[in-house]
Order: structure tokens, then sequence, then C-alpha cells
């Protein structure tokens, strides 16, 4: 059973990776949080990189370039140290799901530029994906402390993860408030509700969800159309919510 936890959370990881660096919709980022979301995103976004095409095929596109396989990153880190290849080593490394090898080259980026916020991600994530929870947790907080919206708040939300993982719920809920005083945003409420609902706090999760579809209904149209979506999904949730 705990092996299947382990799975779970490196796929859930690989996902959040993969969505930082396509730079999707931040709706994404709250899939990410629902159950088996990562899986919903999986064969959503991540498999078009496996040329996986509906029948009849659709008009061909234009290939993309292909991107400079991990091994040929790594090794040019290792002829030309520099701090970019470093980091562009540790990156590529741990999309592709290495995290040990990963996080060697984020610390020795981080020799020479220790307070480099690109560096300091990647190391958190590989701390987390490697099960070094108080590891990602202190070096994420060395980020989050310069700044809430680092990669839109991806850094943010990385942290929540190895909180929650962590049980430090106390700490959890007041980084995850801070980030919706910050953004202000429809999404991290739901977000917000979503790590309630996980921690067993119901009664929190639907005064989360009631305020900001209260909020949202006040917003001059335009801002209504825009985060439609993210509305209909906080409603869907609420509705899941049983009255005490």
């Amino acid at each position: 059973m705990l092996v299947l936890v382990y799975i779970a959370l490196a796929l859930k990881l690989w996902m959040l990776l993969d969505a930082m660096r396509r730079r999707v919709h931040v709706l994404w980022y709250v899939v990410l949080t629902v159950p088996f979301g990562e899986v919903i995103y999986f064969f959503t976004i991540k498999m078009r990189d496996f040329n996986v095409r509906p029948l009849p095929e659709a008009e061909p596109q234009p290939a993309e370039p292909p991107r400079p396989q991990a091994a040929e990153i790594e090794r040019e880190a290792e002829l030309s140290p520099s701090f970019k290849n470093r980091v562009a080593a540790g990156w590529a490394l741990l999309e592709e799901r290495e995290p040990e090898r990963a996080q060697r080259y984020f610390e020795l980026a981080l020799r020479t530029h220790g307070r480099d916020k690109e560096a300091l991600h990647g190391l958190g994530l590989c701390q987390l994906e490697r099960g070094d929870l108080a590891g990602a947790i202190e070096t994420l907080s060395q980020l989050i402390d310069r700044g809430l919206a680092y990669e839109d708040y991806g850094a943010t939300l990385t942290l929540a993860e190895a909180l929650f993982l962590s049980s430090r719920f106390d700490e959890l809920f007041e980084q995850l408030a801070a980030m919706v005083r910050d953004s202000r945003r429809l999404e991290h409420r739901v977000t917000l509700a979503r790590y309630q609902l996980r921690a067993d706090r119901k009664s929190d999760a639907r005064d989360t969800l009631q305020g900001a579809l209260a909020e949202f209904e006040s917003q001059p149209e335009l801002d209504r159309r825009r985060d439609g979506a993210v509305a209909t999904e906080a409603r869907r949730l609420l509705r899941t919510l049983a009255p005490e």
C-alpha cells in the first residue's frame, strides 16, 4: 500500500512539473489538487508528448523541433559546468524522474548562486519527490519568503503539498490563506477548499467555497466570464458537502 502512495505522489509531482514547464492555465493547478487529478492531466495534456492522436487523424501540423535529451544536457553540464548548464541539467533530469541526479546539479548551482529562485525551486521539487519533506519545506520556504507569486504561485503550491504530507496543517492553511490574499484569484480559493477537504475540515471548506462564490457573483460580468469554469468547479464541490 505504501508503494502505491509513493507512486501516486511521484506521478502528481511529475505532472505538476510538466504543468509549470508548459505554463498551462491556472485551472490545471486546481485539477492537480483533486484526487486522481494527475491522471486527468496526464491523459488530457501530457499524452500529447507521445504523439497519440484520435482516429481519424486530423490534418497534420508542423512538427515541433525535438528537445535535447536529458543525457545530452547532462553531458554539456559536465563538459561546461556553468550555472546555466547545471540548472538546465537539473530540470532535464527532474523531468525524466531522476530526482537524485537532478538534485546534485541544483545543489552545485546553488553553491555559486545561493539565492537563485529557479535553482531553489528545482531543489525543493527534488527533495519533495525523494520524500525529504523537511528539506523541501526548508528550501521552498526560503523561496516563498521572497515572494509568493514565483512561477505563477507554482512554488507556493509545491510548498503546500509538502506541508500537507507532513501534516503541518496550521502552517499549510496559513500559507494558502496568504496566497489567496495576495492573488485574489477564485481558483486559489478553490485550492484552499480542496486542501481543507483533504484535511477533513469540511466546515471550513464549505465556508471558503460559499464566500468565494458570493464574491464571484458580485464581480463585473467580464470577470465572471473569465472565472466561469472555476466557479462551476466550486459549485460542484460545494454540492458534495451536505449541510452538517
